[in-house]
């Protein structure tokens, strides 16, 4: 890698689905002071192109790269000059603006993560760690430093395998797995009867988990709830162990992360009282790739650090309970969070009015009658387009060019869009 001009500041694509090379990719990229960008395999080609275009990569690691015979292994780890403040990764989330938007996160915050998760979810030597998060989602990065950091066994299946229901329950129970972070969606697809003994430690993140989730998992195990963006380094708060019937609160900060709570004017909102959540601490990305404008927008400066300390917008609205701990109240602007991936209705939106049919779009989160949420798409169709099979042929469209969990469940075609009183 070194020898193709990776370094500190160069970043690498690796498309390599979960497996022994992409494990022994990622380490190679950070080893040789590179920054990774993942890139998953099982994306629509449309979105993996984009995500290449966009990271403008010096090298690409694929199947093909991997086979190849290296014939030099360095004994020890190479000398690059690597710092710190040196990227390590570029994970692309939804962007409000329809098009993703790379998230670039340093070395810094890395090892206190691994520190503080290891020490908080109760992971040793002897653990064996589900890699259950798609590479291209930046709950891998945790479930991989904190593996690998603690000398744990790093179990990892192909993705059909950790598909929710019986198939994960019997992937969990044959590889002996003692510890794993799963969103609260995938929990309740598991099979009634489930009871997952072996499993020691389980942290729920990625959304908000109900109480009877916590009731029917927290029995006999250490059960946690974690929180915390892509742009904080993955996670910047874990609860106390949960038991019993009981909503999770986001927790208190790990490492040196700070956290605020703010009205618009940036002040600290009254305790009981809705706020925007804001984030500070030495694990907060350096910024979006190649968006100086966006970066401006969402890094600030922080008013309660020392000079040029900044602190994260999460857009995340929160409020502090009795208890002192904080409780998620929604979202401060449009996006959403479904089934744990973060979504802005926007890039759908986007994709939904490309497709030649389509006049109008409108993207929402609904909860159907289970409570879960759903993406759910609205269209208002072109004169000439044919009503009856257009909600079919736009999921098949968006299933070629979005990833699953950013294609509708259900998508309803309409005369016209509903409007407010003022025209919007």
């Amino acid at each position: 890698l070194i020898g193709q001009g990776v370094g500190p500041e160069a970043r690498v694509a690796v498309v390599l689905p979960r497996s022994v090379e992409l494990a022994v990719a990622l380490l190679a990229v950070l080893k040789a002071g590179g920054a990774y960008v993942p890139v998953d395999p099982e994306y629509p080609e449309a979105r993996r192109a984009f995500v290449l275009a966009d990271a403008a990569p010096v090298l690409v690691l694929d199947d093909e790269a991997v086979r190849q015979d290296l014939s030099a292994h360095p004994d020890t780890a190479p000398v690059t000059g690597l710092r710190p403040a040196h990227p390590a990764y570029v994970i692309h989330t939804s962007g409000s603006t329809g098009t993703p938007k790379g998230v670039v996160v340093t070395h810094t915050g890395l090892a206190a993560l691994a520190a503080s998760q290891a020490e908080r979810f109760a992971v040793t030597g002897q653990s064996r760690v589900l890699q259950f998060a798609s590479p291209s989602f930046d709950a891998s990065v945790s479930e991989m430093c904190v593996t690998w950091l603690t000398g744990a066994a790093l179990v990892m299946a192909p993705g059909e395998r950790l598909l929710p229901g019986a198939g994960l329950e019997e992937l969990l129970a044959e590889q002996r797995v003692t510890h794993a972070t799963l969103p609260p969606s995938v929990l309740a697809a598991l099979p009634p009867q489930a009871t997952l003994p072996g499993l020691a430690s389980l942290v729920v993140a990625g959304e908000a988990c109900p109480a009877d989730l916590v009731e029917r998992w927290s029995a006999g195990r250490h059960m946690v709830n974690a929180y915390g963006p892509t742009e904080a380094t993955v996670c910047a708060t874990v609860g106390e162990p949960l038991s019993g019937r009981v909503v999770p609160s986001l927790g208190a900060p790990i490492g040196d992360v700070r956290l605020f709570v703010l009205d618009a004017l940036l002040r600290p909102v009254p305790d009981g009282a809705a706020g925007e959540l804001y984030l500070a601490g030495s694990g907060l990305a350096r910024g979006y790739l190649g968006r100086s404008a966006l970066t401006a927008e969402r890094f600030v400066a922080c008013p309660f650090g020392p000079a040029g300390a900044r602190m994260y917008r999460t857009g995340d609205l929160v409020r502090r309970r009795a208890d002192g701990g904080l409780e998620f109240v929604g979202r401060a602007d449009d996006q959403v969070k479904v089934r744990g991936h973060r979504i802005e209705p926007g890039e759908v939106e986007q994709a939904l009015t490309a497709h030649p049919a389509v006049r109008q779009a409108a993207v929402a989160a609904r909860a159907d009658r289970t409570g879960d949420l759903r993406l759910t798409g609205y269209v208002v169709p072109t004169a000439d387009a044919a009503r009856q099979t257009l909600a079919a042929d736009l999921r098949r469209d968006l299933l070629g060019r979005l990833p699953e969990h950013l294609v509708p469940s259900v998508i309803t075609v309409l005369d016209a869009l509903p409007l407010t009183p003022n025209g919007k």
